[in-house]
């Protein structure tokens, strides 16, 4: 892996999610996961074991990696073995993204999201009779 150094005088976060990485530093390879079941009432009553993963077709199907079907060559050149930045404003890091300063030879992220929405349903306007 070549590596150059990052010089950064400034980064600005507010908030990393429990499944992202705010990585500072060189590293070997990074792995990221975040299954995501997001839930939305009109009225917000909610019973223990109703929304389970394992339910959901989503979370459990395998993910296949792309294939290459021909070689890739990739040339760099370098003309100076660091990179300079100023600043760096992230203002929220979420669902198993990933901000990275440094040398990686390898990145892995997954991210699954199933979104649900129970809204009331509206009485039939029956135009005023009964």
């Amino acid at each position: 892996m070549y590596r150059r150094t990052s010089h950064v005088h400034k980064v600005d976060v507010l908030s990393v999610d429990a499944s992202s990485v705010l990585q500072i530093g060189d590293s070997q390879r990074l792995d990221a996961v975040s299954n995501i079941l997001a839930v939305q009432r009109e009225k917000a009553i909610f019973y223990e074991n109703e929304f389970m993963f394992e339910d959901y077709s989503a979370f459990s199907i395998p993910l296949i990696p792309p294939s290459l079907t021909e070689p890739i060559c990739i040339d760099t050149f370098h003309d100076c073995p660091y990179i300079f930045v100023r600043n760096v404003r992230v203002p929220f890091i979420a669902a198993a993204s990933v901000v990275h300063i440094g040398s990686n030879e390898s990145i892995s992220l997954e991210t699954r999201v199933v979104n649900i929405r129970h809204l009331f349903r509206e009485e039939p306007h029956t135009g005023g009779r009964r």
